[in-house]
């Protein structure tokens, strides 16, 4: 994100600077990546971006600080020794010496409260005399409209997450009667492809096969056999811009009934995906959907069929029922319209769009899945 843009967001919510601690909130201020930072929820790190003046500063543990650095970040950098006190005291000091130093410590602070931990705010109050202001709506309506740059990340994420998904398939290709494969092997090939072809990171990842379809999640388990429908579910991010992606393939040629079935999802996307335009309301997308698969007698599950993408994988805005924000120009939606196959299996294709004055621009673009994958042992397939 600009320097200035944020600058300007400190100074319209009537801080002196904003003081972030979540590693989606440190990406968008900074442009740097921490590197795995959802995996060490107890590891503090902080962005300090003051409304006016000339230096913007971060806080990390010391092996996250080149990281930071080789990353463009070129203002002050403070690294702390998180063997210097008990959690989060070690971190919480060096925070307030460098707020301190910028001449911070008696300021009024925004902060990303739901990033933080009732320990952490107490900790740094204890260390500073700043006053801590939650501004979490403030960021989320940013984050929420993207630039140019940030769209690009994004669609090159959703690029290595059906890349990676793909080449998974590719290696199961004629595999299914000998050797085989298990499901946590494919699971995490998908894993490994998507880094392979460019991915900077992956978050959640989850392979349903058989009656596991049943389930949004089930433990990575058993073989893979001819004759199955699986889901591939991930999010990954290109240097911290999140997609969020669901495929579904079929270990053969798929019966009239499961192909039956995917088309009356394809259906109910298409029809969410010709109401992303600006000025539509959000909770308007669900109900048409709901109105349609009504209508087709569809069996329609889950609360909602999208969100939006960005910095972290599940943001602003909501496709819900009771969510009244419009969609903007700039919005990036994650759309997975959820519906149940012919022996209740959760069936979704989701896709990343991009809302143009336009209408929906997708950026998941690198395979079409307008029919549902066959694994059949011919690579003309792919």
């Amino acid at each position: 994100m600009d320097e200035t843009v944020v600058r300007r967001l400190v100074d319209a919510s009537g801080c002196s600077a904003f003081v972030v601690f979540g590693a989606d909130n440190f990406r968008y201020l900074t442009g740097a990546t921490l590197p795995f930072a959802e995996n060490y929820p107890e590891r503090q790190a902080a962005a300090i971006v003051p409304s006016e003046g000339d230096t913007c500063a971060v806080v990390t543990p010391a092996d996250w600080l080149q990281a930071v650095k080789d990353q463009g970040w070129m203002e002050a950098a403070v690294a702390y020794d998180e063997n210097d006190g008990p959690h989060p005291a070690a971190f919480a000091k060096t925070l307030a010496k460098t707020l301190t130093g910028m001449g911070l410590a008696k300021a009024k602070l925004g902060f990303d409260e739901t990033r933080a931990t009732a320990g952490l705010v107490e900790a740094v109050k204890a260390a500073t005399k700043a006053e801590l202001v939650p501004v979490d709506g403030v960021l989320s309506e940013a984050r929420a409209v993207k630039n140019p740059a940030e769209v690009a990340l994004i669609e090159k994420s959703c690029e290595f997450a059906d890349r990676g998904i793909i080449h998974a398939l590719n290696h199961l290709e004629g595999t299914l009667w000998g050797p085989g494969y298990t499901v946590p092997e494919l699971v995490e090939r998908v894993r490994v492809h998507a880094f392979e072809s460019g991915a900077s990171g992956v978050g959640h990842m989850a392979t349903t096969v058989g009656d596991d379809t049943r389930l949004w999640y089930a433990p990575h388990r058993g073989d893979v056999h001819e004759g199955q429908l699986i889901r591939n579910d991930i999010t990954a991010h290109s240097m911290g811009y999140w997609c969020s992606i669901s495929r579904m393939a079929y270990t053969g040629y798929a019966p009239p009934e499961v192909e039956d079935a995917y088309a009356e999802n394809q259906e109910l996307k298409l029809a969410a995906v010709a109401m992303l335009k600006p000025g539509t309301r959000c909770d308007k997308v669900y109900a048409k959907v709901k109105s349609e698969a009504e209508k087709i007698g569809a069996k329609l599950i889950g609360p909602t069929v999208g969100h939006g993408v960005g910095c972290s994988h599940f943001e602003a805005p909501y496709l819900v029922e009771g969510y009244p924000d419009e969609l903007k120009v700039g919005n990036v939606i994650a759309l997975g319209v959820a519906t149940l196959g012919p022996r209740r299996e959760i069936i979704v294709d989701r896709d990343v769009y991009e809302v143009t004055h336009e209408g929906a621009r997708k950026l998941s673009w690198y395979r079409c899945w307008d029919r549902i994958y066959e694994v059949t042992g011919f690579r003309a397939v792919h």
